[in-house]
């Protein structure tokens, strides 16, 4: 394929990693584990970028192109990291800096490391160090990564939870959907009566940290919620219940789940235990503090101003949008559900658009070769080469008819 990378300015890829570590380093979260992108992939990538030269753009260099004031040039991509681990300083800004490319880290306030702390890093003086790979950035390491030229910290608001919304219980908690397992959100559960612990919770969290039989009920990031708050009594007696008929053990039952609706229905035929909903207008107070304070946290201690936001989980409306540029946002984020693209000047001055890291074209049991590969195939979709953007659809097309074949069985 020759050319593929070529870029004719019409379209910057804009990629979302979150981690960079070694994925057993970051056990037992398999969450964070599936997010998490080896240092040594990234270093392969970087090399292939600078022989290939492609640029990577800040903040500002984005904005213009979507105002539509100046025009990328070739080969121009967008980093950006969401969550703000500390492996963004441990592993990634040394590899930024070797490699002359730079980053954009979203750091969400409510879970950075408040230690007056700088941790080692990898590689950075040519010998192995032990290192810390479990964490979020403290203060002082945001501001080390500035310095370096090679990493800007923007803003992942502020509390990066969902929040229930109605009284309607979804589901349990129970080992099944346990917090760190791979695709579960239930950490929040553990969040959101820990606020205070939030930058220690990859030390903190486990799988029982939360009570079996809690009730989830339904639930959505706190940037678009309208917040239900349960009456505590329910929850307390539905854990109480499991608790007394064998505790992690009654999951393990065909009826688990009828004999636990079934208390739930006695339990509120009785006496009402009603919850409490926010008002629309105390959900978009709550939504407005958190931009702002986020927007004002970071600004204050970065010492620069920050204007580029990412809606954690992806959560945002036309509300949070509305509340976004009111509190001073000029940038933000769109939701993965938007669809796998690239960002266009014809998205207007404010959205941007993103499409994942690029690696996982040819499933999640790759090599490095297969990840470079794929994630050239995905950057020249994006950048307009048809060839790439055929190859892409059939891999797809292969992939789907094999997961459904697989799923059959």
């Amino acid at each position: 394929m020759r050319g593929p990378l070529l870029n004719a300015g019409a379209a910057v890829p804009v990629l979302m990693l979150h981690s960079v570590a070694p994925p057993a380093a970051l056990a037992p979260h398999r969450w964070l584990q599936r997010l998490a992108t080896p240092p040594e992939l990234i270093e392969a990538t970087f090399d292939a970028w600078r022989r290939r030269g492609v640029r990577t753009l800040r903040s500002d260099e984005l904005r213009s192109f979507l105002a539509g004031r100046a025009r990328p040039p070739d080969r121009a991509v967008v980093l950006t990291l969401d969550d703000g681990y500390v492996d963004n300083w441990v592993a990634l800004t040394p590899l930024l800096e070797a490699y002359g490319f730079n980053a954009i880290v979203f750091a969400s306030t409510d879970f950075v490391d408040p230690r007056p702390v700088v941790r080692p890093r990898f590689r950075a003086d040519g010998r192995e160090q032990a290192l810390e790979w479990k964490g979020y950035l403290s203060w002082d390491e945001m501001r080390a990564a500035e310095a370096t030229g090679a990493v800007e910290i923007q803003s992942h608001a502020k509390t990066h939870t969902w929040y229930f919304t109605s009284d309607e219980i979804v589901d349990y908690y129970r080992p099944g959907n346990a917090m760190t397992g791979p695709r579960s959100r239930l950490r929040f559960l553990w969040l959101n009566t820990h606020e205070d612990n939030k930058p220690f919770a990859l030390e903190q969290m486990g799988d029982a940290s939360v009570p079996w039989g809690t009730p989830v009920y339904d639930y959505a990031p706190a940037l678009v919620a309208r917040r239900f708050f349960p009456d505590p009594r329910e929850g307390e007696h539905l854990v109480d219940f499991v608790a007394r008929h064998g505790g992690a053990a009654l999951f393990e039952t065909p009826d688990w789940r009828e004999r636990l609706d079934a208390e739930l229905a006695r339990l509120r035929s009785g006496p009402p235990r009603t919850g409490t909903y926010e008002t629309e207008d105390e959900r978009t107070a709550r939504v407005r503090a958190e931009l702002v304070e986020s927007r004002s946290v970071l600004s204050a201690r970065l010492g620069h101003p920050v204007d580029f936001l990412s809606f954690p989980q992806g959560g945002m409306d036309e509300s949070s949008e509305r509340l976004a540029l009111e509190a001073g946002y000029a940038l933000w984020t769109m939701p993965s559900r938007a669809g796998s693209r690239a960002a266009r000047a014809a998205d207007g001055p404010h959205r941007v658009y993103r499409c994942g890291g690029g690696y996982g074209l040819f499933g999640d049991a790759r090599g490095t070769a297969a990840s470079l590969l794929s994630q050239r195939l995905v950057l020249a979709r994006h950048f307009g080469n048809p060839l790439a953007a055929a190859v892409t659809r059939a891999v797809g097309l292969v992939r789907r008819v094999s997961a459904g074949i697989g799923g059959a069985r």
